[in-house]
């Protein structure tokens, strides 16, 4: 518990720190919904079958302090109906899941202007640190994340991003590797 309380201070103070900086600055709020791939052991890029779309919600804010830099707090939500105890670790299979409450922060580098110029369009990958709940069992991640932001207006757009989250204590049941793919309505102010 302390590790993570101090994990969390460490991420809202460099959230406050980057929120001095005055420069090519833009704040973004996100809302939208998530579908959490939950494979925990399993290889992510042979596919999963693990899905959860239940109370899906993803809320964030960005706040892009230069022109290829920004940070982005997030919150996701969701429900998972079963988890995988995997054998080598002592389980028994198929158990029952619960909720799932994640929390990360994430910087963000924008590179869509080393591929082509196009103003609407902002394509980026990132790291962070995350924390997440499942159950009655909680977790500290590394993230990466990797996604699109489409602009329809000035104001308006829309985002697809995919969130990797592994996990720093692999022993747990519940609260293990994941994927948070999501799809949010953008809000620049």
């Amino acid at each position: 518990m302390k590790k993570t309380t101090i994990i969390l201070f460490f991420l809202l103070f460099t959230t406050l720190t980057y929120s001095q900086y005055r420069g090519r600055e833009s704040w973004v709020a996100s809302f939208g919904i998530n579908l959490l791939d939950d494979s925990a052991y399993q290889d992510p890029l042979k596919g999963s079958e693990r899905w959860s779309f239940s109370r899906p919600i993803t809320l964030g804010v960005e706040y892009k302090f230069d022109e290829h830099w920004s940070i982005s707090p997030m919150l996701s939500f969701n429900k998972i109906d079963e988890v995988y105890e995997d054998f080598a670790h002592g389980g028994s299979g198929w158990i029952e899941g619960g909720n799932y409450t994640s929390f990360d922060v994430n910087g963000k580098f924008y590179f869509d202007e080393y591929i082509a110029e196009n103003e609407n369009i902002d394509a980026y990958a990132g790291l962070g640190l995350g924390y997440f709940k499942v159950a009655d069992e909680s977790n500290v991640s590394g993230n990466v994340t990797l996604g699109l932001r489409f602009w329809f207006t000035p104001v308006w757009g829309l985002r697809l991003q995919t969130l990797g989250k592994f996990a720093f204590d692999p022993d747990k049941v519940y609260a293990n590797n994941n994927f948070i793919h999501s799809l949010e309505l953008l809000y620049r102010f």
